[in-house]
């Protein structure tokens, strides 16, 4: 289930929203066949647009799809090392839909990141697809 925030945030004094989606489809209700192939199964929105945070909590963020899939995949074939490439191909789908042109520095650093949590990976690649998302929408 979807976690919300009701109420404002202490810390900002404005509105909290999910980061989370909310499920279009209720308890004993039929699913709608998805509206896009890249849409979330739970909302119908495009995944990128709403998986990306912001994040109030780390609970947020471990509830995103990318995340459980990295621990979903973890879980089946444990390991050291073993969350790091999906890890880093979270980290790599944000900066190219983002248009990030990456160097050989900036690789080398993705892949440091990698080796964090899964949740910390999405809320860095959230915060680049957000940036993206900020600049599209303030574009002339």
């Amino acid at each position: 289930m979807a976690i919300t925030n009701p109420g404002t945030s202490t810390q900002t004094g404005r509105a909290l929203k999910p980061s989370a989606c909310e499920p279009f489809v209720r308890p004993g209700q039929v699913a709608p066949d998805r509206p896009a192939p890249d849409a979330c199964m739970r909302c119908g929105r495009p995944e990128s647009d709403h998986h990306a945070g912001p994040f109030e909590t780390e609970r947020q963020a471990l509830d995103t799809p990318a995340v459980r899939a990295v621990y979903t995949a973890f879980e089946a074939a444990p390991g050291q090392g073993r969350m790091q490439p999906p890890n880093l191909a979270m980290l790599r789908a944000a900066c190219e839909g983002a248009d990030v042109e990456l160097g050989a520095y900036d690789l080398r650093i993705l892949a440091w990141l990698a080796g964090w949590e899964p949740q910390v990976c999405a809320v860095i690649a959230g915060l680049i697809t957000r940036a993206r998302s900020h600049g599209e929408a303030v574009r002339p």
